[in-house]
């Protein structure tokens, strides 16, 4: 018996075992058991190679963190991925053969729209939520499209919203928080400021009317009038801080340099403030949101880290805006800097609000505080 025909029967059984590697070895005679040989050995390399195709697309498809589910044009589970049990909590043979509606909420615009797929129409997204074994209802983000029209069969990608509802829950929080402290700081600085001095420029009239003495009322006046003025830059300050006209008049490089200047004139810090022209282009939202960053950390220095000099500098290049901040304060531990309740949070949140990335560089007794910030725009 020819040897060749039990290589062939020992690699046809190794490929009915899923082993395709093994390949047959052609004779000289070239004969028509060899044209049967050679055919084989193409066999398995095309076998082969869709065995890798399929066990890199299953991998690929399991790993994926999105819950992905195959459905026919009845709307019934066909195959899914491990995120879809995570998400849903239930076994696997609990899902197969059901109806997707059982573990997704589906309108009947949503139930029309699947219905429309197997008609050719386009992929489609909508909002929707997720029952769980445990009864929890997950709010996802799902988008639906045809994968074999032959077949009807859908992919519908479901993207968990929990992490991005919270994160924008907290930022809605920071927003709030910001602003009652902003209102806090403005009615502090109404009645401990405007408030005293109102009351002064009282006491100075009633002086007035009932001083005989023409030098002495000469000199009332002159400290009343010294304490309107003062006033009416104390009410400046404050609307100034509040909303500031001038980035949406002038641009964000003025602000800052009246910001600085009014801070350098009524606490003496020095400031080093370098600004692109090209930074006034900004976008209006993008350019307010950088002003109160800066803002806050201003404030921030001038209330907690004792300083005398800060050091802004705004640049844009290659479609990234940069924002160097810097003070010479007393500086704080590094692992501290989100907990001391001191602002530098609330920078954070709002520029990550803005897709950007902030880098603290805080030395307790080093000289002060470094921050980098990048934003893409």
């Amino acid at each position: 018996m020819d040897e060749r025909f039990l290589a062939l029967e020992d690699t046809l059984l190794a490929y009915s075992h899923g082993d395709f590697t093994k390949k047959l070895a052609l004779s000289d005679k070239l004969d028509t058991l060899d044209s049967i040989m050679s055919g084989i050995n193409m066999l398995g390399e095309e076998l082969e190679e869709t065995t890798i195709k399929r066990d890199f697309f299953n991998s690929a498809f399991h790993s994926i963190t999105d819950s992905l589910v195959v459905i026919d044009n009845a709307g019934i589970i066909i195959d899914f991925n491990e995120s879809f049990i995570v998400l849903t909590e239930y076994k696997k043979e609990q899902v197969i053969g059901q109806n997707l509606s059982k573990f997704l909420v589906l309108s009947i615009d949503n139930e029309n729209a699947l219905q429309e797929l197997e008609k050719g129409s386009k992929a489609f997204d909508f909002k929707s939520k997720v029952t769980n074994y445990s009864g929890k209802k997950i709010m996802v983000e799902c988008h639906v499209s045809v994968i074999d029209n032959n077949k009807c069969h859908s992919l519908v990608k479901i993207h968990d919203l929990t992490e991005k509802l919270h994160e924008e829950a907290g930022r809605i929080a920071t927003i709030i928080k910001t602003q009652e402290e902003e209102r806090n700081r403005v009615a502090s600085d109404l009645h401990d400021s405007i408030g005293q001095q109102i009351s002064a420029l009282k006491f100075y009239f009633d002086s007035i009317q009932k001083q005989k003495d023409e030098k002495l009322r000469i000199q009332l006046l002159k400290k009343t009038e010294a304490l309107i003025d003062n006033v009416s830059d104390e009410i400046r300050n404050i609307c100034f801080q509040l909303m500031p006209r001038s980035v949406e008049k002038f641009g964000i490089g003025q602000s800052i340099k009246q910001l600085a200047d009014l801070i350098h004139f009524s606490t003496g810090i020095k400031f080093d403030v370098k600004i692109e022209e090209q930074t006034d282009k900004l976008n209006p939202n993008v350019a307010m949101s950088i002003y109160r960053v800066i803002q806050e950390f201003v404030n921030n220095s001038i209330k907690h880290a004792k300083c005398k000099n800060i050091a802004i500098h705004l640049t844009i290049k290659t479609k990234m805006l940069t924002l160097f901040m810097s003070d010479d304060g007393i500086g704080f531990n590094k692992d501290q800097k989100l907990k001391k309740g001191n602002g530098l949070d609330n920078i954070d949140l709002r520029i990550k609000y803005l897709n950007g990335q902030t880098d603290f560089n805080p030395q307790a007794g080093k000289g002060g505080i470094k921050i980098n910030i990048t934003i893409p725009l």
